[in-house]
C-alpha cells in the first residue's frame, strides 16, 4: 500500500474521506483494466493510487511533472501503466469519450484564479467531453467555506487572494451535464491548524464527527459524477 501522505499530501485525514468514498461508490463501477486521467496530477499521488489497483492512468498538469513524480512512480513499479502529458484542464487534447474515468483533487482553485468563473466551467466541460459514457468522474476539491476561512486565506495563504474558490451549488452547477452525481462536503476546524501533521489529522477526526457544522462551511467537496 501507498502511504496516504504520499498520495494526498496535505491534510491527509480530511482528504483522505474522498478516497474512501471513491473505493466504496466509483471505483466498483469502473470495467477491468480501467483508463484513467489525472488533471492537475502534481506530485502523482492519486494517479499511483488508481494505477496500484490494475489502471491505465495518464498523468498530467499544465506545467512539465517533476523528475521525483516519475520516480515515485518508478519505485512503486507502476511505471508501465502511467504515461505523462502536459496541458491545461480547460483543453485536454484528446478526442471525445476517451477515458472510463478522470479523476481531480484541489485544481479548480487555480483554473479560476483572478475570479475566472468561466475557465473552471470549461475545464468541467472538457472532462465530461473525454469521457465515455458512462464514464465517472472522480472530484476532490476546495471550497469557499465559512467567512472565518475565507478571512485566513486571503490573510495569511499566499495564494488565498488569487485562487477562485468554489460553493458547494457550484460545484452543483458545473455537474449539471452529468446523468448522475453524489456529493458530500467534509472538513471545518482542521483548515486553521497548518502542522505539524499529526496534530492536523487529531483535529480532522474531531471535524468528522461535528455533523451540526453546516455544509456551506465545510471547506472540502468530494464525490463522483457518471457521464
Amino acid at each position: 500500500m501507498i502511504p496516504l501522505k504520499q498520495i494526498l499530501a496535505w491534510d491527509v485525514k480530511t482528504w483522505n474521506r474522498a478516497l474512501q468514498f471513491w473505493q466504496k461508490e466509483g471505483i466498483p463501477l469502473l470495467p477491468k483494466n480501467a483508463r484513467g486521467l489525472e488533471v492537475g496530477a502534481w506530485n502523482g499521488g492519486i494517479t499511483a493510487f488508481f494505477a496500484i489497483q490494475g489502471c491505465s492512468m495518464v498523468c498530467s498538469d499544465i506545467e512539465p511533472l517533476a523528475e521525483t513524480t516519475r520516480k515515485f512512480h518508478h519505485g512503486l513499479a507502476l511505471n508501465h501503466l502511467i504515461e505523462y502529458q502536459t496541458f491545461s484542464a480547460t483543453n485536454i487534447p484528446y478526442l471525445d469519450d476517451r477515458f472510463d474515468f478522470v479523476v481531480f483533487k484541489s485544481v479548480l482553485g487555480a483554473i479560476g484564479r483572478n475570479d475566472q468563473i468561466a475557465q473552471q466551467q470549461q475545464a468541467i466541460q472538457e472532462i465530461h467531453r473525454v469521457l465515455k459514457p458512462g464514464g465517472i468522474l472522480f472530484f476532490a476539491e476546495n471550497l469557499r467555506g465559512s467567512l472565518l476561512h475565507q478571512f485566513a486565506r486571503k490573510n495569511f495563504v499566499p495564494w488565498g487572494n488569487t485562487w477562485r474558490y468554489i460553493s458547494r451549488s457550484e460545484m452543483e452547477g458545473f455537474l449539471s451535464n452529468f446523468s448522475k452525481k453524489k456529493i458530500h462536503t467534509t472538513g471545518f476546524f482542521a483548515a486553521f491548524v497548518p502542522r505539524p501533521e499529526w496534530l492536523k489529522s487529531l483535529v480532522a477526526l474531531f471535524d468528522g464527527v461535528l455533523f451540526f457544522i453546516p455544509k456551506r462551511w465545510r471547506y472540502v467537496v468530494y464525490g463522483i459524477a457518471v457521464k
